[in-house]
Parts: C-alpha cells; structure tokens; sequence
C-alpha cells in the first residue's frame, strides 16, 4: 500500500494532530536557523490546515452532541405532549359519559370535535402529532365551546400546559434539524480540508525526503525527526492493518480426537 493511501486512511482527527506537529517541528526548526526559504513555506500553510481540520473536527462532534441533546428534548416535550392529550381527552370522556347531566351530550360533541380520530395520532411523527394537537387546542381554546368546560369544571390550566410541551416540541425538533445540517456542513468541509491536508503532507514529504544528501547524517536525522509525527503514525496505522489481516486469516486449531475407550 502506498504512503498516500495509508495516509488517506487516517481519521480526520488522526490528520489533524498529526498537521499540528509538524507545524509545531518546523516552526519551531525556524526559530533555531539557519532559514531555509522552501521548508519556512509550509509553516503557514500548515497552520492553516491544521486550523480548519481542528474546527470541523471540533464541529462535527459538537453539532453530534447537540443533535443527541435535542433528541432528547424532543423525546421529554412529546411525553408532555401526549400526557395532557390524554389527560384533556378522558377528562370530556369522562364527562360525556355522566348519567343524569345536562352537559355530558355538549361534552361528547367537543370532545369529537377536539379529537375525531381519537389519540390515534400519539404513535405519529412528532410533527404530524404536533399538527393534530395544535388543531385539537384550537378548538378547545374557541370562544363556542367556553361554556361547556365552565359547566363541566374543565381545568383551563391543562391547555396551558400542553401548549407549553407542544411549542417546546416544535423549538426541539427545529433545532435538532439545525444541528445535523451543521453537522453535514462540517463533514463537507471537513473533507475539503482533509484533501488540502493530503497535498500539503505530501508536498511536505517529498521536499524533506530530497534535502538530505548521501551521507549527510546530521541533516537526515533532522530531516526523520521533522517528519516523525507523520511516519510514526502512518508505522501504526500499517501495524495494527497488518494485525487485523492477521487475526481474519488465522484459523482455529481443530479440535482434539476424543480418546476411545476399548
């Protein structure tokens, strides 16, 4: 396998700390001298990718980690959601089920009205549910049907607390949204500058490789030390595909013969 491939393969992260050292060796051989104008180059150029690599890496978990946090928010306001839904719909069920009341016909016919097909809709996608439960406080919140829930004690609170949970609900699913389209935004970039990593690495290589004379022992130790963060990781990456290529082609020993008994 060639060194760009096995270069290719590292995790984003992986490159991004490895951009970091070698800026960090070369900035740090230009302070010491003598300037070598070629080599000097790639410090800016390092820096800058090193930079972008960080923040997409940065990024990416940190949109993941709010992406979980909404979802989490979601999960919380869609139980409230679907707890006062149940509670309202029982409430008039309740109510419409009352022998002897002057009021259980009025609460049959809003509760039909609220809820046509019943909580059927607590098993939706929370925006399809939203929808219906947006619809449903709608109509219990209409001036008509004022009077019913007076007659019947209905707790006007309730309907406070589940638009509360439904716009809490809706804030949650959006922002969730948010966080995986920054989420995908940063792998796009991340991959522009995981390409720009491979050029300047490779670039980097190359010229390090060609400024050691045969025979020059001093330069070419420097020259390994500078590239070290690069080599070192790619020696690993090699070592452990090698293991794991080791470990698929290794086959079980057969079992032993049972021993037989005469």
């Amino acid at each position: 396998m060639s060194s760009n491939n096995s270069a290719a393969k590292l995790s984003r992260s992986e490159k991004a700390t490895i951009c970091r050292k070698l800026h960090e060796n070369l900035a740090a051989r230009a302070q010491l001298g003598p300037a070598e104008p070629a080599l000097d180059a790639f410090i800016p150029q390092l820096d800058t990718t090193a930079s972008l690599l960080e923040s997409h890496v940065t990024g990416k978990s940190t949109a993941n980690a709010a992406r979980v946090a909404h979802a989490d928010r979601i999960d919380k306001a869609d139980a409230g959601v679907d707890t006062w839904a149940r509670h309202i719909d029982f409430f008039l069920d309740v109510e419409g089920r009352r022998r002897h009341s002057a009021h259980a016909a009025s609460a049959r016919a809003l509760r039909a009205a609220a809820f046509p097909a019943g909580l059927a809709f607590i098993d939706e996608r929370v925006p399809d549910e939203n929808a219906q439960v947006k619809s449903a406080l709608a109509t219990l919140r209409a001036p008509e049907h004022a009077p019913t829930l007076a007659a019947i004690r209905f707790p006007l609170e309730w309907l406070d607390h589940l638009e509360t949970d439904l716009e809490e609900s809706d804030q949650a699913y959006a922002d969730r949204a948010s966080a995986r389209g920054d989420g995908g935004e940063h792998v796009l970039r991340g991959r522009s500058a995981e390409a720009d990593w491979l050029d300047v690495v490779g670039r980097l290589r190359k010229y390090v490789e060609s400024r050691s004379p045969a025979g020059d022992l001093d330069r070419q130790a420097e020259s390994r030390a500078l590239l070290a963060p690069l080599n070192d990781a790619l020696a690993h990456a090699k070592a452990v595909a090698q293991a794991r290529a080791t470990r698929r082609t290794k086959k079980p020993a057969p079992p032993a013969p049972e021993p037989t008994t005469a």
